[in-house]
């Protein structure tokens, strides 16, 4: 009888312990509905590491829960199926030192003190077709069971995770939100050079949505080889200078220039770009920067050649990001790129 009923309650207590585990959707404004952006997973096409900061609004419930894994998502616009694919990840977990508004430009930085909740592999099973939102439904999702608990104890929280490719090389399209909040950039003038297209604009910016704490991308599309300096001002000059006198016929500098940065123009791996300059720009999180403006135009020299891009008028978003979450890649240099508005649809699993 002392065997038989210690028996029921051993099952009693598993059947309780598998009941118990709970889903978390951060944010709550996807919980039932797609996600209004998708991203990726390190290891899930490429090699690298992201962070995400998460604000503690989201994480109310979890104040004092043991977290024992994590979710990914299907993103529900992309409708064809998917093959079989396995990835490589290491996840780590802990407080972070920082909000999402302005988190650091450096990993260890914003996430000092972390737990490594797993390391290893993890295989995603074939996805059918779909015609729209799957939510956290099979196969369409990608569990991470950690190998270590973790408790959450409140303030914001850092998650990092860094992917290594493995065979089959995973792809998997991930739910994602981005707040619509943004900045602007606007041309101001023409490109002048060989590498001016018809349209006039050699320059472009990415990236970010240049709100206060993200890192947006200045490209200048030029000749591999040449050097390139991207000037930035804060006003344009009364009246464009005209270059012919020191070797640009037909240029114009339009850019009252009180910095400049460096960059080489190099090949690009796109025939029809051919070669390219970037520099980053990363805005402080702070709301003095709101509604503000910077100025910034490329001049590229090469042999026996002076070429400018036209300019680019760059307005600072009027308000500050409300989403509470933050996306930080490490790049293939060591340096960060911040996208202080953005996020994956995460999926906490918690007892």
């Amino acid at each position: 009888m002392n065997a038989a009923l210690a028996l029921t309650m051993a099952l009693s207590l598993s059947s309780l312990g598998a009941v118990a585990q709970q889903l978390l959707t951060v944010p709550a404004s996807a919980a039932a509905s797609d996600g209004n952006a998708f991203t990726w997973l390190p290891g899930c096409g490429d090699s690298g590491a992201t962070q995400v900061i998460i604000d503690a609004s989201h994480l109310q419930t979890l104040v004092g829960r043991t977290l024992v894994g994590l979710s990914f998502r299907r993103d529900g616009t992309w409708l064809e199926g998917l093959p079989r694919s396995d990835a490589h990840w290491r996840v780590r977990l802990g407080p972070s030192t920082r909000g999402a508004d302005d988190p650091y430009l450096d990993f260890a930085l914003n996430l000092p003190q972390g737990t490594v909740a797993f390391d290893g592999a993890v295989s995603m099973p074939a996805m059918p077709p779909i015609t729209g939102y799957v939510g956290w439904t099979a196969p369409h999702t990608v569990e991470i069971a950690f190998t270590t608990s973790f408790t959450y104890s409140g303030g914001p929280l850092a998650i990092e995770l860094e992917g290594s490719l493995t065979t089959p090389a995973a792809f998997f399209p991930m739910d994602g939100v981005d707040d619509p909040v943004r900045g602007a950039a606007s041309d101001v003038g023409t490109a002048c050079g060989p590498r001016a297209p018809a349209n006039g604009r050699t320059a472009l910016a990415v990236g970010g949505g240049l709100v206060p704490g993200a890192t947006a991308q200045l490209h200048l599309l030029g000749t591999a080889g040449n050097a390139a300096f991207a000037f930035f001002g804060v006003s344009l000059l009364p009246q464009p200078v005209n270059l012919t006198l020191i070797g640009a016929p037909g240029c114009q500098w339009y850019v009252d220039a009180f910095t400049a940065l460096a960059a080489p123009v190099v090949a690009s791996g796109i025939p029809a770009v051919d070669g390219l300059a970037s520099v980053r720009l990363h805005l402080p999180g702070t709301p003095t920067l709101l509604g503000g403006q910077l100025v910034v135009q490329w001049l590229e020299v090469g042999a026996g050649l002076v070429a400018t891009s036209q300019a680019m008028s760059l307005s600072i978003s009027a308000q500050m990001p409300a989403l509470g979450m933050a996306q930080l890649e490490r790049l293939s240099d060591g340096s960060v790129h911040v996208a202080p508005a953005s996020g994956p649809v995460i999926g906490f699993r918690w007892l």
